[in-house]
């Protein structure tokens, strides 16, 4: 053992076995025996002792024992704590083991999959896009180009379309009011004809209700002109005052001082006040001299109605009515067309009803050959071929029984 430690200490074989035969590698220290003696010699000192565990510790195979192991042994040898302590000083500072380099081998680079990855969509991506490519000018670009273009005809074709039609509405329009011109022009202050027989406000509003009219709805004129007409009949045909006027129209119209007639009532006074056809006087009456104005130097308006002058004839509306003078007016007795057929045909009945009583004449006598009739036989005789004549002619110019009229 002084010999493979490199120490200078001798020992016997007897005393010191072999190591590394007695405690190989990876055994437990208890495994390393002592020589086989149950008491030492006498001549052993302490000093040999440590000498030999000294030498014992620093075995390679006992040096990776842990320092557990190790006291426990030196204790069961003899060694008391300070002297193992002291030996466990000696050692070495031991450095940790190395793993054997049986590291596992890495795995193959991901490079190469990758790039071929890529590369096959890449390829991918560019074919795709050749083919659509491919198809958008081979299929979708000439669609488009020949909508395209149908939509640039249409859009010109409705342009050209339009412009002809204004052109066309304006012929129109120049050509209406050069007939327009020799119209007759409308009454801008014209009343409903409904309303123009009415002679107070009563029968103005039973009117109105006869066709379902509102009161906002009856012309604003003639509720004024009803109203002066009203006033006029109980105050001795004296002409009213604009209040007096107002006072009439709401006795009877009560919805007037709502809310809602208020704005009615603001039309009624505007058509008062600039309608031609209510004129303002200083006096009550035509025949009244004029009142002087009161102190406060507001002026009093008496308001009476004057019925528009008819519109002279138009020469359209002459020539008009100097046509429907000149056409003849039809009979009022109506003629059947078979009225002379029917009137012939009773005129024969009649004669063959008389002609059943006269006496009897031989045949011979009547129609032989050297005999001559009578006159009155002869008008028989002409009458008869000239009915059998006319008959004949109604039954071939007739019309079919389809087409003669209803």
């Amino acid at each position: 053992m002084a010999e493979e430690n490199g120490s200078g200490a001798a020992a016997t074989p007897s005393e010191v076995p072999n190591a590394s035969s007695e405690a190989p590698t990876g055994t437990p220290i208890t495994e390393v025996s002592t020589p086989s003696s149950s008491q030492p010699p006498a001549l052993e000192n302490r000093a040999e002792l440590l000498t030999k565990a000294r030498a014992f510790l620093h075995q390679p195979q006992i040096q990776r024992e842990d320092a557990l192991s190790k006291r426990r042994f030196l204790a069961e040898k003899g060694l008391n704590d300070a002297e193992i302590e002291g030996l466990m000083r000696e050692l070495p500072v031991q450095v940790p083991l190395v793993p054997p380099r049986s590291y596992p081998q890495p795995a193959p680079s991901n490079l190469p999959v990758l790039l071929l990855g890529l590369a096959r969509l890449f390829s991918w991506i560019a074919g795709g896009t050749a083919a659509l490519t491919f198809i958008y000018y081979r299929i979708l670009l000439p669609r488009v180009t020949a909508t395209f273009l149908a939509r640039s005809s249409l859009k010109s074709h409705h342009l050209s379309l339009i412009q002809k039609l204004n052109a066309s509405l304006a012929a129109l329009k120049e050509s209406q009011s050069e007939a327009a011109a020799v119209l007759p022009k409308p009454e801008p202050h014209k009343e409903p004809a409904a309303f123009t027989t009415c002679l107070s406000l009563d029968a103005l509003l039973e009117q109105a209700k006869k066709q379902d009219i509102e009161v906002s709805g009856v012309s604003e004129i003639s509720l004024l002109r009803c109203a002066i007409s009203d006033f006029r009949k109980g105050s001795e045909s004296r002409n009213p005052r604009t209040e007096e006027v107002f006072q009439v129209l709401e006795g009877k119209i009560p919805w007037l001082v709502s809310e809602e007639g208020a704005p009615f009532e603001q039309r009624l006074w505007e058509t008062l006040s600039t309608c031609p056809l209510f004129v303002p006087n200083t006096s009550p009456s035509s025949d009244s001299p004029s009142t002087p104005p009161p102190a406060d130097g507001q002026e009093v308006l008496y308001w009476r109605y004057d019925p528009p002058t008819p519109p002279s004839p138009t020469a359209l509306a002459q020539s008009l009515s100097a046509l429907s003078t000149s056409i003849p007016k039809p009979s009022s007795e109506k003629h059947s067309p078979f009225q002379h057929a029917l009137q012939s045909m009773t005129d024969f009945t009649g004669y063959i009803s008389s002609q059943m009583y006269m006496p009897y004449l031989p045949v011979g006598g009547r129609f032989g050959s050297g005999s001559t009739m009578a006159p009155a036989e002869e008008e028989v005789r002409k009458e008869i071929r000239a009915l059998k004549g006319l008959v004949l002619n109604r039954r071939t110019f007739l019309p079919n029984a389809s087409m003669r009229p209803q």
